[in-house]
Formats: C-alpha cells, structure tokens, sequence
C-alpha cells in the first residue's frame, strides 16, 4: 500500500467520522453531558452594555430607620453608582452630624401583635406618615395608660403622639389625644381634636362630650 492511498483512506475516515457525530463543531459540549441541552433563562442573557440608573451627582436616596427600644437611627443614604460601602454607627454623642431632634419617649419598635392593627388600618383607607418612625400601637397604648393612671399627663399626651405621628388619623389616639389635652386645660383644642376623631368615627360618648363642652 502506497502512501497516497493511506492518506485517501484517512481523509476517508475523518469525514465519516464528523458525519457520524452530526457536526461535532456546531454544537456546545454540554449538549453530549445532559439531554435535553440546558436553556439559559433570560433574565440572565447579557443584552450588551447595563446602563447605570444613577449618575454622577444624583440626590436619589434610601431612607434606613433602626430602633432598637432605646434609640432611634435615621439615615438617608445616597444611591452611589460607584458601589462604594456606607458604614452606618449606631450610637449617641456623634458630633458634626444632623441627627433627629431628641425627644424623652423612644417610639416602641412593633410586634407580631401590631400587625392586624397596622393591616385593619390600612383597609379602612386612612393614612399612614411612611415618614415618621414606626411604632408598636399596643406597647404605646399601654404606656399611655400607664402614664394617665399615675397622673403623668403630659408623658401619656408624648405617648399617644408617637402613635399619631405615623398614624395621624387614628380614631381611638385621636380621642385619647382630646382628653388629654381637656384635662390639660386646653378646651379648645379638645374640642377641635374631638371633631376630628368623629369625622372619621362616629363614637356616642365622644357626640355627647361635645355637646357638654360647646354648651
């Protein structure tokens, strides 16, 4: 056997041997390792250059509250397109800084146990301060007690503010509000408070106080 006709023959094999293997060339190795071959989801297709949603200079921020019962932390981060680290130190005496005015009552963070009251809320259409910090009603409702039993009306009036800050149209902190401001000896402010917390729910004890008070 001469040497050209072992080269036809080997020029032979290697044709059939891509014939056999359906074009061995065209197709990714994955396809021979898992049937059917894999599809890739879109959402992970890279659709050429991502463009940046914030530039350079931009006033977009992120607002993060902590509240750990004791002190409350508010931050507006900017939205940096640079994706450098913000480090957030949660703790009193920072100087030089813009902090929240103090206040003596620390809003109680919320519980499970808030979250039909919050949701009840919410379907009864009334507004809600996203703004102000969040707080638990049923802690702040029992301090509020607390504090009226002992006589302490102004820390029980601190109270119920931090429940109206966020929920500013809630009808029972609303009637609790007017009460302590009338045993405060602010008749009209009771008075217009009082109409208020009717606009939004009609209660007979408080028509009748009403009826007393503009008498």
């Amino acid at each position: 056997m001469t040497k050209r006709t072992i080269s036809f023959l080997f020029l032979l094999a290697s044709a059939a041997l891509v014939q056999g293997c359906g074009g061995l060339t065209q197709k990714n190795y994955t396809y021979y390792l898992i049937e059917p071959q894999p599809q890739t989801n879109p959402a992970l297709k890279d659709e050429g250059t991502l463009v940046r949603p914030f530039g350079f200079g931009s006033t977009t921020v992120m607002k993060v509250r902590w509240n750990d019962g004791n002190m409350i932390t508010e931050v507006d981060l900017p939205m940096l397109s640079t994706g450098q680290r913000i480090v957030i130190e949660h703790g009193a005496g920072t100087s030089g800084v813009k902090t929240i005015p103090s206040t003596r009552l620390v809003p109680p963070p919320p519980t499970r146990g808030d979250t039909a009251l919050v949701e009840a809320y919410r379907q009864r259409g009334l507004r809600i301060q996203e703004d102000a910090p969040e707080v638990s009603i049923l802690r702040a409702r029992a301090l509020m007690q607390e504090a009226m039993k002992g006589g302490n009306y102004d820390v029980a009036l601190e109270w119920c503010e931090t429940v109206l800050q966020r929920y500013p149209s809630h009808p029972e902190f609303l009637r609790a509000k007017a009460s302590l401001v009338l045993m405060m000896g602010e008749k009209e402010k009771a008075i217009e408070i009082y109409e208020q917390a009717e606009a939004i729910e009609s209660d007979p004890a408080v028509r009748k106080k009403l009826e007393e008070l503009q008498k």
